[in-house]
């Protein structure tokens, strides 16, 4: 585990995600998975996600990197995500195949 810093990519990766998630975009959405992330998190899906998380990432949020951990071909990256709101927290669990996010959890 890396409590450091993660990658840039990751970075951007899930940045990408938080603002499509945000914007309700589910085309941006998809422009950082690979297939398998592509297949696997329909429409439907993405869109119960924004209903629930939008309107608060558009109100602000901060991230604290937690680190990584290594399972099967992926690298998974953990953070903290924190809203302005003072409401519940999560912890966003991304796991990563080469440079394309293979899922992303976030509970």
């Amino acid at each position: 585990m890396n409590p450091t810093a993660p990658p840039q990519n990751a970075i951007d990766c899930l940045q990408v995600i938080l603002d499509a998630t945000a914007s309700k975009n589910y085309e941006l959405f998809t422009t950082v998975g690979d297939a398998a992330y592509k297949a696997g998190i329909t429409q439907e899906m993405f869109d119960d996600v924004s209903d629930h998380l939008g309107s608060r990432l558009q109100n602000g949020y901060s991230i604290t990197y937690f680190g990584d951990l290594k399972q099967g071909d992926d690298l998974i990256y953990l953070w903290k995500l924190s809203f302005a709101d003072g409401g519940d927290e999560f912890v966003a669990r991304m796991a990563m195949n080469g440079d394309k996010v293979a899922g992303i959890f976030i509970v």
